[in-house]
């Protein structure tokens, strides 16, 4: 049975969210990126309206005469905002005192031109008083911090703005995707459970209307081939063994007859009474496999010890068999033949590729109980894939391939599993239901 269907949707969800997450954080970080362009292109504009604006105001403050500028006025505010007057030897003769940090910057650009340049945290332009003029300089100079620290104010409003909104895209996503895809891993869980213990039920939600309700309609009938399958495998089942119990009793008859007759020899009785054994394991073989095709026996239980030491006496196999672990009062919720058939493969798998002996053992785990078949040879080859799917064996095994998959068949018709429990040493396994206290 398994379990893997809610955690490939758990995984289909994290994948999806993960990608809604990654696209919202690239599109956050995309506009983030163009707001600060614009916000970054729009405070250099108004910088630069400030000192073309500042420029103008020098202009209007000063005089010149004969090529010489003056100070229209000595008190006029203008000068006291970092502006200065310049003549055409490019010295200073009207403005404030000149700060330390831009001393050599505004004497380089007193010397005349148009230019702006930004020195530590101000921006200073020069131009002249009179366009096409040489008839000095008007110097001024802003403080860029109020504006910069504007815009660093908005870089991290921004950020957090974004981080906040891409959490939020993401948790929203989750919880829709989580919702949405929740019915699937149901169906599919209930599908997987129903395939093997309730073959008839569907989930029947009519005519496929969405995504949902359109893979209820696919997973309907996908169930319906399987219960056909189901059927028809054990009608084949049931057919094949009802038609050689007939030839089989009538060998079991013939047997029993040979082995009474007076003054035989004793070699001769003992063939006789073999093939009677052989008739009667084939038969009760025959009686499993018509049990699990119909399904009765489900309600029985068996002593997993019982089961497990009844083993060890069984002949014909190559190697002897014994048990090195299995607690007293572990029960299984499985008939007890249908245990001992489906441990049989395995044992006679195991008799065959091991060296010395056969190991069986058996645990509880949780609601279940792992029955295992342990050899000592050379283990399965990592080449070899699922030796529980008919027809896969090693390529030096002179058997059909069958016995296993027989042997997981068997298991599977009470709610088991045949598994590999290790390859090296090669360790095969019949996992089973345990029954209730």
């Amino acid at each position: 049975m398994t379990d893997g269907s809610p955690r490939s949707s758990a995984s289909v969800r994290r994948r999806i969210t993960a990608t809604t997450a990654a696209i919202s954080a690239l599109g956050m970080l995309a506009l983030i990126v163009v707001v600060l362009l614009v916000a970054w292109r729009t405070t250099d504009h108004e910088m630069d309206q400030v000192l073309s604006t500042r420029v103008a105001a020098v202009r209007d403050a000063t005089d010149v005469a004969g090529g010489l500028p003056a100070a229209a006025d000595a008190d006029d505010p203008t000068f006291d905002t970092s502006s200065w007057v310049a003549d055409v030897d490019g010295r200073l003769v009207a403005g404030p005192s000149v700060p330390a940090s831009l001393g050599p910057a505004i004497h380089r650009l007193a010397r005349g031109g148009s230019r702006t340049v930004e020195v530590g945290a101000w921006r200073i332009r020069a131009a002249p008083l009179e366009r096409g003029h040489d008839s000095g300089t008007a110097v001024v100079a802003i403080d860029t911090g109020p504006y910069r620290s504007g815009l660093g104010r908005l870089i991290g409003a921004a950020v957090i703005i974004g981080v906040f909104v891409v959490a939020g895209v993401t948790l929203l996503a989750g919880l829709i995707v989580r919702r949405a895809l929740a019915p699937v891993a149901t169906m599919t869980a209930t599908a997987v459970a129903w395939s093997h213990e309730r073959p008839t039920r569907r989930f029947g939600l009519g005519p496929g209307r969405d995504e949902i309700s359109g893979l209820a309609s696919v997973l309907d009938g996908l169930l319906d081939r399987v219960d056909r399958a189901i059927r028809a495998e054990q009608r084949l089942t049931a057919e094949v063994a009802h038609e050689l119990r007939t030839p089989l009793t009538v060998m079991r008859g013939e047997a029993e007859l040979g082995a009474a007759t007076p003054r035989l020899r004793k070699a001769d009785r003992e063939r006789f009474e073999r093939i009677v054994a052989a008739a009667d394991d084939m038969g009760a073989a025959m009686t499993t496999l018509l049990d699990a095709a119909r399904g009765s026996g489900s309600t029985a239980t068996a002593d997993v010890g019982a089961v497990l030491r009844a083993q060890t006496t069984r002949s014909g196999l190559a190697l002897p068999v014994e048990v090195v672990d299995a607690p007293a009062g572990l029960t299984a919720a499985v008939p007890a033949e249908l245990l001992a058939r489906s441990l049989a493969p395995l044992i006679d798998n195991a008799a065959r590729h091991g060296r010395t002996v056969v190991r069986l053992s058996a645990e509880r785990r949780g609601e279940r109980i792992l029955v295992a078949v342990q050899d000592d040879g050379d283990g399965v080859p990592v080449e070899v894939g699922d030796v529980f799917e008919p027809g896969v064996r090693d390529a030096g095994s002179q058997g059909a391939g069958l016995g296993l998959a027989l042997a997981r068949r068997l298991a599977r018709s009470v709610g088991g599993d045949a598994v590999v429990v290790s390859r090296v040493p090669a360790v095969f396994g019949v996992d089973v239901p345990a029954a209730g206290e």
